[in-house]
């Protein structure tokens, strides 16, 4: 202290003359004086640091005593809840630690195999698949794995869970045996539909060439003797030859029908999808239907008013389309007439609409148009021939060319269809 006092002095030596306090008149009493504001700061000082540890001691403490405790008790009663639960569960629970011993299952993992208790028994010893998991890493990362493995001719399905705050992982079982049963039966039982698909498959196209093969001769014959007897033919003749000549045209669609509904059902159509001419494509189909118009006294008319139009689509699909809903329009209507409308829309989308004044559709019958088999009028009393693929193929064929087919209808007003091409 008495050098504290001698450097003080050796200092005001130095200092200027202006100085208010002379450090010569300081003695050690006058230093430790609360005069003195050194010492002043210094006691209060040690007063708020007391105050400090006071209330640490007395109040931060015992709280953080008390939330410790709670913080225990909570996960404590936390594992206590878990255990239960898992005790109660009635498929296996295995809870192990990060060395992948067991340190607790419940009443049904004991059951699980026939060797005794599991309790520190390592994981891999029970359940051999699980080798492959990293059950460390699990806890740390709180993972959850699901994997499927085979225990005393039982399949069962686990899920490991890891729980990282209680450095413990769970594994929760069930028993899938059943399932995998009949898992297995209904693979079976797909591969057999997909066997009596292939079967189908190939009956339909030896049928299709059985049958397709003779009535194109029968066809052909049919031709040629109308022709070779043409000035001998009658009334009676005429009609005749018309209906060998309807009928086997009739049975060729009714073939080829079941047959492109087949490739369709077993996804092995192919389409060929190009430039196509709209126009030439309709007229084609309206050339072939005008003479079955007539013989109905109905007019069927083509109005273009865009002239030559091409699409970037299947051309067989679209003869197709064109093919089925100009014959139904035909077919349906016995008096008036169908038109046929090839335009552009106010979106300046290419579209084919074929309106009739036929028999039309009530709206419940409407909702189910494209389904296959479907008719208005069901049996063999029905007053239209037909089958009920036609439509049901033209929405297959619309969707492989990306287009759209709109129908509107009314009951003994007639029908309209509308093919909107989406370029």
């Amino acid at each position: 202290m008495h050098i504290l006092i001698l450097l003080l002095q050796q200092y005001s030596k130095s200092s200027s003359d202006s100085s208010s306090v002379s450090l010569k008149q300081i003695t050690v009493d006058s230093f430790f004086s609360l005069n003195n504001p050194i010492i002043y700061s210094l006691l209060l000082l040690v007063v708020v640091l007391s105050l400090i540890f006071i209330f640490y001691w007395f109040v931060v403490a015992p709280m953080r005593s008390h939330f410790n405790r709670e913080k225990n008790d909570l996960n404590l009663k936390h594992a206590q809840l878990m255990a239960a639960f898992a005790e109660m569960d009635p498929e296996p629970v295995f809870r192990f630690d990060e060395t992948g011993k067991v340190v607790m299952s419940n009443e049904a993992s004991e059951m699980l195999l026939q060797n005794g208790l599991h309790k520190e028994k390592k994981l891999v010893n029970i359940i051999p698949d699980i080798n492959k998991i990293d059950l460390a890493a699990c806890i740390r990362e709180g993972e959850k794995i699901d994997f499927v493995t085979k225990l005393n001719d039982k399949s069962y399905k686990f899920t490991i869970i890891g729980l990282p705050e209680m450095n413990i992982g769970q594994i929760y079982g069930s028993d899938i045996t059943e399932l995998k049963k009949a898992e297995l039966k209904i693979k079976e039982a797909l591969k057999k539909a997909e066997d009596s698909e292939k079967i189908k498959s190939y009956f339909l196209a030896q049928m299709s060439h059985e049958i397709r093969s003779p009535l194109t001769a029968v066809l052909g014959f049919n031709s040629i003797i109308k022709e070779k007897l043409t000035s001998k033919i009658d009334d009676d003749m005429e009609f005749a030859f018309y209906a060998i000549d309807k009928s086997g045209r009739r049975l060729t669609r009714t073939i080829d029908q079941l047959l492109y509904m087949s490739q369709f059902q077993t996804e092995s159509y192919e389409p060929k999808i190009e430039t196509t001419n709209i126009t030439h494509a309709l007229v084609n189909v309206i050339n072939e239907y005008k003479p079955e118009a007539k013989l109905k006294n109905i007019e069927l008319a083509f109005e273009n008013k865009i002239g030559d139009a091409y699409v970037y689509a299947d051309k067989f699909g679209l003869v197709q389309i064109f093919d089925s809903m100009i014959d139904n329009a035909v077919k349906y209507t016995n008096k008036g007439s169908v038109k046929v409308v090839l335009n552009r829309n106010k979106n300046n989308k290419l579209y084919v609409s074929i309106a009739d004044t036929g028999i039309g559709m009530s709206e419940e019958f409407v909702s189910n148009l494209f389904r296959p088999f479907t008719q208005e009028r069901m049996g063999y009393n029905r007053p239209f021939e037909g089958n009920g693929l036609g439509l049901a193929l033209s929405k297959k064929f619309a969707d492989v060319s990306n287009a759209q087919i709109f129908v509107k209808s009314t009951k003994d007003v007639g029908s309209e269809f509308t093919i909107v091409f989406n370029e």
